[in-house]
């Protein structure tokens, strides 16, 4: 599981799965919650936390929201079983559901929009009784024009923000999807949606500059699944 607090990652690992950390990650910090406080003010670059207790855990999310702005760049939990960190969790805030996708046209050119000064990928939350993959489809089309069909799900990310004094957990499920046809790209504007552009590997790059977090993990995995295919 991958949940962003104020765009930084915390990833949370089942201990029997550790050996999924990707080998280039490199901890600057580990802390064993038995043996020692688990504070943030500790925390520098890459931070793994081993031994954490549900109510740990639980301290540890209040206090980040609670102080924005940190210094660290993400931490990595490691669990004996990710089931009740997860509905802990789930408890914490009201759960939002939504779905999107990373889009390629005929060119390999992957769909983008320009919102609110910052680039980002067509997603939007599930209508009522609302399937994933139809709603992913649905939003590429509304925010953008895009008429596309499945390929296959990427990831899913988990986000916070706050709304109306309510916190709130926005789980998106993502899914690689191709364009069909040649329509005109529309940007939804009452979506706040300024523009929406196909971008190449070199433009691609420079969008990831000024993005999300939660954006560049979700074209990390499309990277990664592409590389593979290529093997």
């Amino acid at each position: 599981m991958i949940l962003f607090i104020d765009d930084r990652p915390i990833r949370i690992y089942k201990e029997s799965k550790k050996h999924a950390i990707p080998l280039g990650d490199e901890f600057e910090l580990v802390i064993d919650a038995r043996l020692q406080p688990v504070r943030l003010s500790d925390f520098k670059g890459h931070t793994c936390i081993l031994n954490l207790t549900l109510d740990q855990m639980e301290k540890l999310i209040h206090g980040l929201h609670q102080k924005p702005g940190a210094t660290f760049d993400s931490v990595y939990i490691l669990v004996k079983d990710i089931k009740p960190f997860k509905q802990r969790i789930f408890g914490m805030y009201q759960l939002l559901e939504a779905a999107g996708g990373v889009v390629l046209n005929s060119e390999d050119k992957v769909l983008w929009m320009l919102r609110l000064g910052k680039w980002d990928l067509p997603k939007g939350k599930l209508e009522k009784g609302e399937k994933f993959k139809k709603a992913a489809v649905r939003e590429v089309e509304e925010e953008c024009n895009v008429k596309a069909v499945l390929d296959q799900k990427l990831c899913t990310t988990y986000h916070t923000y706050t709304h109306k004094n309510q916190r709130i957990l926005k789980k998106t499920k993502w899914y690689l999807m191709n364009s069909i046809g040649n329509t005109k790209l529309i940007p939804q504007k009452e979506e706040n949606i300024e523009k929406v552009e196909w971008l190449g590997p070199a433009a691609m790059n420079k969008a990831m500059t000024n993005t999300y977090s939660s954006i560049r993990y979700v074209i990390h995995r499309f990277q990664l699944l592409c590389s593979s295919s290529k093997l």
